[in-house]
């Protein structure tokens, strides 16, 4: 059974990152801005997710970037909530085979992001798990969006159920 390697490392410009490999696979993930993971591929291999050049290693401000990479929102789009800018430092800690990034609450909309990743020590699979964490006054009604932002020239696949339900 192959090791788990957990390390900061910069990339792209962006001082602290955090690079989780099996040596099969590998992903980073951003700390400076977030919770974000901006790189995903086979060891020593390309991206497979897309990096927006202008966005790299920028940090701060108040407008929305789009950086690239995988990410999470609340859903349903709604502006500005939905676009609440993840420019600032996230908060990370090992856990078993991965990582948790942790966003500060968003000080617009009371709500805590925090994305758990698992990587499998001997196979080229990495389980995310996402959490929306209301930390307002009131009830909100809202469901967690993950987003990923392919390279150009490949391919996603997300299974899909074959039930009708009427619903998307």
């Amino acid at each position: 059974m192959a090791d788990i390697s957990i390390k900061k490392i910069e990339y792209k410009g962006w001082k602290n990152c955090v690079e989780v490999s099996n040596g099969i696979v590998d992903l980073v993930a951003t700390t400076d801005v977030g919770p974000r993971v901006i790189r995903f591929g086979f060891a020593g291999g390309k991206n497979e997710f897309c990096e927006v050049a202008e966005d790299l290693g920028t940090v701060g401000g108040d407008q929305w970037k789009m950086y690239g990479g995988h990410r999470l929102w609340h859903s349903p789009e709604i502006m500005p909530r939905t676009y609440f800018p993840d420019n600032g430092k996230v908060a990370w800690r090992r856990r078993k085979n991965g990582i948790v990034l942790d966003q500060p609450v968003e000080s617009t909309t009371g709500i805590k992001k925090d994305i758990e990743i698992t990587m499998s020590p001997d196979e080229a699979k990495v389980t995310l798990v996402h959490r929306l964490t209301n930390m307002g006054a009131w009830a909100v009604e809202l469901a967690a969006w993950p987003i990923t932002v392919m390279a150009p020239g490949g391919r996603e696949i997300i299974p899909q159920v074959k039930v009708d339900t009427g619903l998307l």
